[in-house]
């Protein structure tokens, strides 16, 4: 995805000719833009989130290749994974929005709503490199290999993204 603002001029430039003519009223243009930078931050972490269910199939496959190895005793690690992969898709789902309301005391200024979104919107390659790690976990198990070190990274790569994200909170709390 490109920034924010490139984005913006997308939506924009989709707009009807009813839309377009709104955005002549004073301070409507400004309050439509912060609302759609809303929506596309909600749309990046939506990608996020759906891009981490990918690795549920992944989990199911590894723990499946576990099994018909007669290795279960590893599947105990492997549940820890899945739930550390479960709490990033709900933290992604149910983070807080980037702007609040137009009648809200707190207001978020449009650079600010941008430094959000790029933040968001750099989490994608953190996840595309977590996704590898499960692909390569499931190949190792599928291959009858030890997964132990893969189990490792993977969780770490988790927990540095929940850590990560976390940062997040500390952006919006700035942004007052």
């Amino acid at each position: 995805m490109s920034d924010l603002q490139t984005q913006l001029n997308t939506v924009k430039a989709n707009e009807s000719w009813l839309e377009k003519i709104k955005r002549y009223i004073p301070g409507y243009d400004g309050y439509v833009n912060r609302d759609n930078a809303r929506e596309l931050d909600t749309i990046v972490r939506n990608q996020l989130a759906s891009r981490l269910e990918q690795n549920k199939a992944r989990i199911k496959n590894t723990v499946s290749n576990l099994s018909k190895n007669k290795r279960l005793f590893e599947t105990q690690d492997i549940d820890k994974i899945e739930k550390k992969n479960e709490n990033c898709i709900a933290q992604f789902k149910s983070a807080a929005r980037g702007y609040s309301g137009a009648f809200d005391v707190v207001k978020v200024k449009e650079d600010k709503l941008n430094r959000l979104y790029e933040f968001d919107n750099s989490l994608l390659s953190d996840v595309e490199g977590i996704n590898s790690l499960f692909v390569t976990l499931e190949n190792n198990s599928a291959a009858n290999l030890d997964v132990n070190q893969d189990v490792s990274k993977v969780s770490s790569s988790l927990d540095e993204l929940l850590r990560k994200f976390q940062e997040r909170e500390n952006i919006l709390s700035s942004l007052n």
